[in-house]
């Protein structure tokens, strides 16, 4: 699938060699809320960066904890939408079996699932820092769903779905109705102009009303959907 990706992160996958790439995940264990927990497919716990409760990468710095991870590849259909994703975690210390449980089993919450090179996450003092270019817009990042998991003694399987995620895009965007469904006066979408706000302060969201404050070009509604039906027998 593709993603836009920074140059820097584009320079570095055209080398032949000496390039690493790392996968972190941030797990959120909140269902309204932000509570992440940060882990990485390597052998040694680094610091990446942290995501904040939009779910945007940061520059902050973040420790993330080492686990032998491994996933599915993050495929697309001919649509866009991305298919599930399988991440799997051994549980021989119980440490994703303690949150699980800890969470009811985190169904409903999401991860994010981040991509960096190694050259391009923080650089610091000492072993956990292994970046030497820092930059935190140069990785790619997808949002997915628990919608799925199973534990035994030996691994936690998380299967995971986008929940209609369109290349980061969370449908639906709009909703289909006759009447208006921007905000009145707001930016960008309504953009009726400041003198007819003063004439007409409020709008009930009907074309009508749109017309009267001469800006039916910004109609936000689909007035062409029938609100009557009539059977014939």
């Amino acid at each position: 699938m593709a993603y836009d990706v920074t140059a820097s992160f584009q320079d570095e996958a055209r080398k032949t060699e000496g390039i690493s790439i790392i996968d972190m995940y941030a797990v959120n264990a909140s269902y309204s809320g932000w509570s992440p927990y940060y882990y990485v497919n390597y052998n040694q716990n680094i610091y990446g960066y942290a995501v904040n409760a939009t779910g945007d990468l940061t520059s902050a710095t973040q420790l993330y904890t080492a686990l032998p991870i491994q996933r599915d590849n993050i495929n697309t259909n001919i649509q866009g939408e991305i298919g599930g994703v399988s991440i799997s975690v051994p549980n021989v210390d119980r440490t994703v079996e303690t949150l699980i449980q800890s969470y009811d089993y985190l169904r409903g919450c999401d991860i994010h699932i981040i991509s960096f090179f190694a050259k391009h996450l923080p650089s610091g003092t000492g072993a956990k820092y292994i970046g030497t270019s820092d930059d935190y817009n140069a990785g790619m990042k997808e949002k997915t769903y628990v919608d799925g998991v199973t534990s035994n003694q030996d691994v936690v399987t998380f299967t995971c779905k986008s929940k209609f995620n369109i290349r980061n895009v969370v449908l639906p965007g709009r909703r289909f109705s006759r009447e208006c469904s921007w905000d009145y006066a707001s930016t960008g979408e309504c953009s009726v102009s400041g003198a007819i706000i003063v004439s007409y302060p409020t709008c009930d969201k009907s074309l009508l009303n749109c017309r009267e404050r001469q800006n039916e070009e910004h109609f936000g509604g689909f007035p062409s959907i029938p609100n009557t039906a009539k059977l014939v027998v």
